[in-house]
């Protein structure tokens, strides 16, 4: 048997009406991420001074004061870089030159003030003001290094992971 291409339309039609009659419906339209299914937004960034970078999903750009740092996001400053982030919960986190951070976890409920943190710190230096989370529920705020994960107990404090790539 040649294989023609007028063979193929079809074979087309008969793959659509299975799919009909199958689930007796279309076939659903493919998934595109919308604000529903984004990770939840932990804070913004609110000072940006030198080279600062945002990673998400693998998609570099400006760290600007304004925009929103959601879960999962990367924060990379450069030689000459440093930022600040708010917090949902008030948490102030700061970076200097050269740092790469990661909120790898971060929820908060405001009414109840309960909620979580844990703040990845790959590269370069972080320090941190705690906000209501690690006001009400200290053991509740982690920050996290290559080879540390800190249990923070107090109100503010400053952590250096060396300059060595993750």
């Amino acid at each position: 048997m040649k294989f023609r291409p007028a063979m193929l339309a079809p074979l087309s039609l008969f793959c659509i009406a299975m799919l009909h009659s199958a689930w007796g419906q279309t076939p659903a339209a493919p998934t595109v991420p919308t604000a529903a299914t984004a990770p939840p937004q932990a804070g913004i960034v609110k000072r940006v001074i030198g080279s600062v970078t945002l990673l998400r999903a693998g998609i570099a750009q400006p760290a600007l004061p304004g925009l929103a740092v959601r879960v999962g996001d990367t924060l990379r400053t450069g030689p000459d870089g440093a930022a600040g982030i708010t917090l949902a919960d008030d948490t102030l986190l700061t970076t200097g030159p050269d740092s790469e951070l990661v909120i790898s976890e971060f929820s908060f409920d405001p009414t109840t003030q309960e909620g979580n943190l844990l703040a990845s710190l790959w590269r370069g230096s972080l320090g941190a003001v705690t906000g209501l989370i690690g006001k009400k529920a200290p053991e509740k705020v982690r920050v996290q290094t290559r080879t540390v994960v800190l249990g923070v107990r107090g109100t503010e404090f400053i952590v250096d992971a060396g300059q060595a790539s993750r």
